[in-house]
């Protein structure tokens, strides 16, 4: 997974478990894409501190991921889901299943609330 990538996930599944002041500032470098000058002059900081806190703030969102997998299970429900579709697709190219059909529809719904 590409790292940015990875970060907005991290972001998106245990931001709201970092301090207010990390969240905002996390927030600020890896969703709004802000430098390290802009944070600190936008909240009184050095870029040192900066730097140190984005630190803590990816060891402590990666530490969560490792205890809890909610995102290593949110991809592998999406990776199931679409592995189900497909199946379903295929039985409705050979026949006219609307079961098969109900299936891929619900998973479409599904993906599409992932």
């Amino acid at each position: 997974m590409k790292d940015a990538l990875k970060e907005a996930l991290l972001f998106d599944f245990y931001g709201n478990l970092l301090k207010d002041k990390q969240r905002e500032i996390y927030e600020a470098s890896v969703m709004e894409d802000m430098s390290l000058s802009e944070i600190s002059k936008e909240y009184g900081i050095s870029r040192q501190a900066v730097s140190a806190m984005l630190n803590r703030c990816r060891q402590s969102l990666s530490g969560y991921e490792e205890k809890l997998g909610l995102i290593k299970r949110f991809e592998e429900t999406g990776r199931l889901v679409r592995e189900i579709k497909a199946a379903a697709e295929s039985i409705l190219e050979k026949t006219d299943n609307a079961e098969a059909g109900r299936i891929a529809s619900i998973a479409d719904r599904i993906l599409g609330d992932l």
